[in-house]
């Protein structure tokens, strides 16, 4: 009976062990599950400001080319006349 207390005692400081080792693992995975959404979360909201700029530089793009567009128009009218 008291082999079979110590099997027993031993069994359960293995599993108190596996399940400490277990818990320090977990608790190491959810720290960089919670790193990495904040990472994430930064992240999202530099993409929206960097689209906003590329919008408006994008518009800016587009506005100059139209008036290279217009005066190159008008000087080739120029030349024509």
């Amino acid at each position: 009976q008291a082999r079979d207390v110590s099997a027993q005692q031993a069994g359960l400081n293995y599993a108190l062990q596996q399940m400490e080792k277990s818990e320090t693992e977990y608790k190491a995975d959810a720290q960089r599950v919670t790193d990495t959404e904040k990472i994430i979360g930064q992240k999202k909201k530099q993409l929206a400001e960097e689209q906003k700029k590329a919008e408006l530089s994008r518009k800016s793009y587009l506005e100059a080319k139209e008036k290279v567009n217009k005066a190159q128009a008008a000087l080739d009218r120029a030349w024509k006349e």
